[in-house]
């Protein structure tokens, strides 16, 4: 018979001590593993963009000269602006005014990890709940994500609050969890719009109308908030960022990379088709703890009919289930995030179906093996699960300090009212001035057939600069 007896690791204490000891993982990474720097184009977009509301403005007005300033996933016209939502952008904000932006999204992934945590704890138990904890915390995906200043750990946040909500409803029943999953689906749709429309689909599987119906009703403020933002950020209610940029994306990448990442055609696509198949390996085999997914499928069979958690059994698989067929018609063509990283909300109902089926699992195990091998097996998924993080960050860094080498040289030179000229592959990853273009440098993503002696003339009062890619970058003095 099990041995139920409670165990130190199993007290509230011990949790809260282990996701403080997550947070401070995630900060050291986002601090000094990726220095604090917005390394991809998503990222610096977003970034951006909280700086300008931390300002308080929604957009700042544009400069001249503007095709030679096209910067990747920033709309640029008569004004600047983030083509993304201001959910995270405005969590962002936060840290701008504290003056350490970087520590936002780990604090995020911390308030998930203390959602996750919790709700499993009252919906399964207490040990139950410590292995959803080190499955979520642990997996790459999801430390990688909580270390970045992407939104995906904004919107992992939001959404956990609105499980743990509609996981109190079913319990109680009572109207009032269902209108703060709707403010949780509401803020989620603020940070990432599809997010949150496919976990407001798989409420469905909760069979209750009422259910849906006031969550929806709930979240419908949030959808309007968001529709008063595009109209103030791109001039019209109907108008995303998305669709504002566009003409840019296409005129840098061509009309195949700039292709709507949303598509029925992404169904017949074998690139595309190709591209799901891996982006579910990635996140079964390389992105969460070894062997989670096996876990999770144990707990959905340990869960059975008339256990009081079948309803976010059936909740949990619903969710993985639209996510999982939803991906099929999106892009899925590598780029600078994790692979899976439009996964990465699956982590919550994973962590909850790994704690209910760790017991059995380990069970199995023991039955077959021996507890010295269930115990080598525990803590080989465990180290492995680091391993794997080890091994993304070191193909990772040595990427952040080749991208933020320009700032870097550029800083060394002391530079004042100059212009530099970024000559590289693709200048616009790199013509980083901010929203209001105010810094002593100002950087330049000109077509390379535009000669230094246009820009010399159209910027008379500065020196000009060429600055060349490479390891290190070098730093050339035209005028």
């Amino acid at each position: 018979m099990a041995d139920l007896r409670p165990r130190p690791w199993d007290s509230a204490v011990f949790a809260f001590g282990l996701i403080a000891l997550f947070g401070v993982l995630y900060a050291t990474l986002a601090r000094f593993a990726l220095d604090a720097f917005p390394y991809s184009g998503d990222e610096y977009s977003l970034a951006l963009q909280g700086e300008l509301l931390a300002r308080g403005h929604v957009k700042a007005t544009g400069p001249g000269h503007l095709e030679w300033l096209r910067v990747d996933h920033v709309v640029i016209d008569d004004f600047v602006r983030s083509k993304y939502p201001p959910g995270a952008p405005a969590l962002l904000a936060l840290g701008v005014r504290a003056g350490a932006a970087w520590l936002v999204t780990p604090l995020e992934g911390v308030a998930a990890l203390a959602v996750v945590w919790h709700t499993t704890r009252r919906l399964l138990g207490r040990r139950e709940a410590l292995v959803a904890l080190i499955a979520m915390g642990l997996a790459p995906l999801f430390a990688f994500n909580a270390a970045s200043f992407y939104a995906h750990t904004a919107t992992t946040l939001f959404l956990a609050i609105a499980f743990a909500a509609a996981c109190a409803w079913t319990g109680k029943r009572r109207d009032g969890w269902l209108v703060l999953a709707g403010a949780a689906i509401g803020c989620a749709f603020l940070t990432r719009p599809i997010d949150a429309i496919l976990f407001g689909l798989a409420m469905v599987s909760l069979r209750s109308w009422r259910a849906v119906v006031i969550t929806a009703a709930c979240a419908v403020p949030f959808v309007l908030a968001n529709l008063v933002y595009q109209d103030a950020a791109f001039g019209s209610y109907f108008t995303d960022g998305y669709h504002a940029y566009e003409p840019t994306f296409r005129l840098l990448y061509g009309a195949d990379t700039a292709a709507n990442p949303i598509s029925l055609a992404h169904l017949v696509s074998p690139v595309q088709q190709w591209n799901h198949l891996d982006v579910y390996r990635a996140m079964i085999v390389d992105w969460t703890v070894p062997g989670t997914a096996i876990v999770a499928l144990f707990g959905a069979f340990a869960i059975t009919k008339g256990h009081p958690a079948r309803p976010i059994r059936n909740f949990s698989l619903a969710i993985i289930g639209v996510y999982c067929v939803a991906l099929l018609a999106m892009i899925a063509d590598p780029d600078d995030g994790a692979r899976p990283r439009y996964l990465s909300n699956l982590l919550v109902p994973l962590a909850v179906l790994t704690g209910a089926g760790f017991a059995p699992t380990c069970a199995a195990i023991t039955a077959k093996f021996g507890r010295r091998i269930k115990r080598l097996m525990v803590a080989a998924a465990i180290l492995l699960a680091l391993g794997q993080l080890a091994s993304f960050l070191q193909e990772r860094i040595p990427k952040v300090w080749k991208r933020e080498g320009l700032y870097q040289v550029v800083a060394a030179a002391q530079l004042q009212n100059a212009v530099v000229i970024v000559r590289a592959q693709y200048p616009s990853r790199f013509a980083r001035n901010g929203p209001f273009f105010d810094g002593p440098v100002l950087y330049l993503s000109a077509p390379p057939t535009t000669t230094a002696q246009a820009i010399a003339a159209a910027y008379p009062d500065r020196s000009i600069w060429e600055a060349h890619e490479g390891e290190p970058w070098t730093l050339v003095h035209v005028r």
